[in-house]
Formats: structure tokens, sequence, C-alpha cells
């Protein structure tokens, strides 16, 4: 068509894919200027345009323009598409919308173009569209095509069944009396416990939200009884799995106890120390001392998991793919099987075993004169609970009071080089055949200042040694403060904790040495706890060939990807750990304390509150009588929600 023949005609352009009409007010070489029935302006190919209709004036054309597709449609509902495949599939090339109309219709017009590419368009089971032009599909094409447009249809009409069965039961209502609702509630059971990507995952995801999913689905069963309320909630909810796959299981059992190594430093002839909480079982590390007139040498000794696990056995995936062990008020997902966790790795009493050790000599001046790291076997031959080494030092034990001493000097460098040293009381609960315990741990007591930080000092000094000899393992990094910490001396703990918090910047892992600000140190990594966490045993197989002089097993790329792994398995367990706590804190005051009055401080001005013996945090109602930052208050309960981690308060 000549260049100025479009000007002042009806066309129809394809437009995002799809066929739009519109009225040409110009067309210079390669544009065509166009005007929708909207009144929308646009410059458009001149290769896009179609179809072109009869001339007009721009006034005339919404008028037009509708009675011309008026006429369209009426053809396009005349088109049997599979009909006119039929007549031309054949042919291996594509058609123009004017070729196909005169093969369907007997002749061409505007407006059969019009209809046949809308037509085919539409429905492409028997054509595909190129541009503006149509190729038969083949017979092998078609068939395919209506076998997936069949399961499509299948599943769009699963997906409205299951909806409309789902959204009356989401919203509170009793489960229905339904054939399909059995199959169903199997269906998303296997879908709960399995973690796979079945279609009713996602059906409950539209109708309860992406993060709700899964806590709906357990709502849900834990009516129509596919789950015992005995099962932990936030570890099925979380898709976590106590048990272990039958080849980790098995490769457990085959585990034999440990026999001696030549190869390694003989300490069993020294009584360790081993302190930790007393229902502990998972033991990583002790202590030995020994005192002489010049230095104290102090052995700090890591449970050796190297010398039964190797890389890449079914133990060691499962304990990579789990990452950490999680400490639930119920119970406990332990890293590894049982029989390797708590026996045969653990530093349990009288035991002689495999460790990782780390020898710090003292001067006289509590001032580190020299260490050195080394393969070892070693024997505990006391277990003392935090509060029977708290006992120990009150009764002037010489040998702990040694290490308390040096503990002490250790905090106090790590302090004036800027270490974040205050630490807030821990809520610690316990739940054992339904009964639940609460209680606070003071984390400032002597025996766990020594063990902290004899812990810090083994992990500073085993990155101090790595950054020396270039052994790639993994760091723990934080940057330091964007700001001064506010001065927050006499304010009550809960307070005090939240604005010390919000100057502290995350920790992270990383494959290069950098300070670690929190701690007041310049490079630091994890060694001393592999029964628990699977980055620490990872450096720990670092070192064990560093010291072997092998080859070590993990280069920087392996370490990278593990890091991201162990971020990710922290930051999952951190609130799983939480959730649960917190369920089990609001369980216990909904059941012993609906009517006490109870003590708080207040955190800010909207009324929000924290229980400083529950660590708990919510919201009073009402009036709050002028209450100001920092008060100490008295409330009551006016509702508590364990299920959703929720408290509301009133004040007395």
């Amino acid at each position: 068509m000549p260049t100025m023949e479009l000007e002042g005609h009806i066309v129809e352009f394809i437009d995002s894919g799809a066929l739009r009409m519109g009225y040409v007010r110009k067309r210079d070489l390669r544009k065509v200027h166009i005007i929708d029935r909207r009144g929308r302006q646009s410059n458009v190919p001149a290769n896009r345009v179609v179809v072109v209709h009869t001339a007009t004036t721009e006034e005339e054309f919404p008028r037009v323009g509708q009675a011309i597709l008026d006429r369209v449609l009426i053809r396009r509902s005349e088109i049997d598409a599979e009909l006119l495949w039929e007549s031309v599939h054949g042919a291996e090339r594509e058609f123009r919308a004017a070729e196909l109309a005169e093969t369907y219709f007997g002749e061409t017009s505007p407006e059969a173009e019009s209809a046949v590419f809308r037509a085919l368009d539409e429905a492409p089971i028997f054509f595909k569209r190129k541009g503006s032009e149509f190729q038969p599909r083949s017979a092998d094409q078609v068939a395919s095509e209506r076998v997936r447009r069949a399961r499509e249809q299948e599943r769009e009409r699963f997906r409205t069944r299951v909806a409309d069965l789902l959204r009356p039961v989401l919203r509170g209502s009793p489960l229905p009396d339904d054939p399909d609702w059995g199959p169903l509630a199997d269906r998303i059971e296997l879908w709960f416990r399995s973690g796979g990507n079945d279609e009713v995952g996602s059906i409950l995801a539209s109708l309860a939200g992406e993060t709700r999913a899964r806590e709906a689905a357990y709502e849900l069963l834990i009516r129509s009884g596919h789950v015992d309320a005995a099962e932990d909630r936030f570890l099925l909810i979380q898709g976590v799995s106590i048990e272990f796959p039958a080849e980790a299981e098995a490769a457990a059992e085959k585990l034999r106890p440990y026999g001696g190594d030549p190869s390694r430093e003989d300490w069993s002839g020294k009584d360790a120390i081993a302190i930790d909480d007393d229902d502990t079982r998972e033991i990583d590390d002790a202590l030995t001392v020994d005192i002489g007139e010049v230095e104290t040498v102090v052995g700090i000794h890591i449970a050796d998991v190297s010398a039964f696990v190797e890389k890449g056995n079914p133990l060691d995936l499962e304990a990579s793919r789990r990452s950490t062990t999680i400490y639930l008020p119920n119970t406990t997902v332990t890293m590894f099987p049982n029989k390797l966790a708590t026996d045969l790795a653990s530093l349990v009493e009288s035991q002689v075993r495999p460790a990782m050790s780390l020898e710090a000599r003292f001067d006289s001046a509590d001032s580190l004169s020299g260490f050195r790291i080394f393969r070892s076997t070693v024997r505990v031959g006391t277990r003392l609970s935090y509060e029977e080494a708290d006992r120990a030092l009150e009764g002037g034990d010489p040998d702990l009071g040694r290490l308390h001493r040096i503990a002490c000097r250790l905090h106090e460098d790590r302090a004036e080089k800027g270490a974040q040293t205050y630490r807030r009381r821990e809520l610690k609960v316990k739940v054992m055949d339904g009964e639940i315990n609460v209680s606070m741990i003071d984390p400032n007591t002597p025996s766990r200042v020594l063990v902290s930080e004899m812990m810090i000092l083994a992990n500073r000094l085993a990155a101090d040694h790595a950054s020396a000899i270039g052994l790639p393992v993994i760091f723990r990094t934080q940057e330091a403060p964007s700001e001064a910490p506010p001065d927050t001396a006499g304010l009550p703990e809960p307070l005090r904790f939240e604005l010390l918090r919000k100057t502290f910047k995350r920790s992270r892992l990383s494959v290069t040495p950098a300070p670690h600000a929190g701690l007041g140190l310049d490079a630091y990594t994890q060694m001393s706890s592999p029964i628990r966490r699977y980055a620490d045993l990872v450096t720990e197989r670092q070192f064990g060939a560093a010291l072997t002089g092998t080859t070590p097993p993990y280069d920087r790329d392996e370490l990278l990807h593990i890091l991201t792994s162990a971020e990710i398995a922290e930051s999952k367990g951190r609130r799983l750990e939480q959730s649960s706590t917190t369920y089990w804190v609001l369980t216990y005051l909904s059941r012993y304390a609906r009517e006490a009055h109870l003590e708080a401080i207040v955190m800010d001005h909207r009324g929000n509150v924290t229980l400083e013996d529950y660590a708990v945090r919510g919201r009073v109602e009402g009036q709050h009588h002028g209450w100001s930052t920092g008060d100490r208050v008295v409330v009551m309960i006016e509702d508590v929600d364990p299920a959703s981690g929720t408290i509301r308060f009133r004040a007395e």
C-alpha cells in the first residue's frame, strides 16, 4: 500500500502480542502515528499493521470502529479453527491471515482477515503465530497440545475444587462431610511431611498466604486427626525431622569406639574437666590446667568428630544438610545420631576420646605467652554442671580458681579493645511430660565466664594460626557499630539490651579473616562445637589436615558454599528456637499466671512492656497511667495466644 494510503484509515495492529484497533493520523517512512479508541497515542512500526479497514474521519472513528469490531466478532464466531487447520496443515509454510480467510470463507475482506487472525491467535492449538503470519502445526504437535490442554483444564478443575473445600475450613468452619475431603487431607499430610512441590501446597499458599501455608496446613491436619498434637508443631511446620535417614543410622551403627592413635599426643593421663549444663549430652569441650612456678599451661580440648566421620559419607552428608543441632524446650534435634553425638564423640566422663587440642601458656601475670594446636587423646576425669563448678570456685578449688582468674584477664583485655561484654540473662524453658519449667540463667556467673572465655580464646588462637599459615577456614566477622553505644547504666536489663542491640551489626561468616568488633578480636573462627555445628567440624578437618601434612579437604569455593548453608541454617534454627520458646512460655503463663500480678518494664511510650522474669513482650491495652520508658509496672494478662506468639496485658 502506498505510503500515504494508510492515513485516515482504521487499522488493526499488533501491540504487546495482541490485536488492537486504531486510527492512522499520519505515516512516515518507518512509523505509523496512531490514536486508539480510548484516545491514547502511539508510534507503531509499519510492519506491525496487520489489517487495514475503511477510511473515515478521526471524529467518526469511535463509532465506525465499533461497528467494524461488532461485524468482526460475528465472523469470528463462525470460524472452526480445526476445520481450517485440516485444510492447510500439510503445507509446511507460513500463511497470511488474508490467505487463510480466503481458504475458509472463499473470499477475503479486512473483516474476514481480522476474524481469522483473532480466532487462531486466541486458540493456538492448531497454528503457531510468527509475527503476523501463521504456520500450521503438525498432527503430532496438535495431539501433544491437546493432551497438554486437557491436563491444564483438569488442573484448573482440581484447583477450583480444592479451593472450594479448603476456603471455609481455613475460616473456621467445620470439616466438610464430603467424599473428596479424606483423600484431600491425606494428600495435604503427604505434602506437609515430605516437603515436596504438590499442587495442594500452592493452593494453600494462595488461600492462606505464602508464609502461612504450612502453619495453615498444620492447623487443618490437627483438626482432621492426621497429626498428633503431641508432635512438635514448630518442627513440623518448619519441615524439620528428628529422625535420621536409614543410611545415616546404618553408618552410625557401624561406628566403633575410639581405640587409640599413636600419632596423637596422649593426654589421657591428665584429668580433664568438662563444665556444661547438667542436661547436656553433646559434650564438645573440656579443660586441663597445669599450674607451675613460672607459668600455667591451659589445655582446651575439643571433641574430634573428624576421627569418626569422613567427608562425604552418609553421616557427613546428613550433618551438612542439618548444619546445626536445634535445642527446643521439649526436644533436641541433633546434627548427628545419638550413638555419635552423645556417646562415641562426646567427651563423656571416664572415657578416652580423640580431640583437637590447643595448649595456651600464661605467665605469672596471666598474660598469654604462647600456644600450639595439636591432635590428642584425652579423658574427662570430672564432669561438672555450671552450678557445681560455681560451688567449687566458692570452695577455693585451685585449678578452677586459676582458670577463672585467667578468664577474667582475657575478658578485661577484650573489653579494652572495644568488645561488647554485656550479656543479659537467658531464658531457659524445659518441657518434660507436659510439665513446663521456666528459669532465667545468669551468663555472668564465674563458671560460665570461665568456659566462655576459654572457648573464645581457642577460636581466636585458631583463627590467628589459620591466618598465619594461609589455611582456608570459615571466619566469623562483625563490623564495628556505626555509632557509639548509648549510656545504659542504671537501666533495667530488657531496656538496656534493647538499646545496645540497635547498635550491633550482624555477625557474618567469611573465608577472609577480618575483625570481630563484638568480641574485640582481630580474627575469629569457630572450631569449639563440632558435634553440634557443621561449620565447626569443617574447620576442625582443615586443622587436622594441616597438622598431619595432608591437603586440606575443602577449598575456598567449597567453604563459601558451606558458610552460605550455615548462615541459612543458623537463621532458621534461631527462629525455630525462639518461636518454640515463646510458645511454651506463653503456654506456661496461660496455665499458671492468668490472674497473677506480673512485674514488667515499660519499653516505649506506646504501652509495650517486657516481663523481666519471662523475657516476653506484649502490649498494655487502655490507659498507661503516665508511664515512662524504663518504669517498673505491674500488669495482668488480658489475652494470651501461644499458637500465634502474642500476649496482651492490662494495667493493674
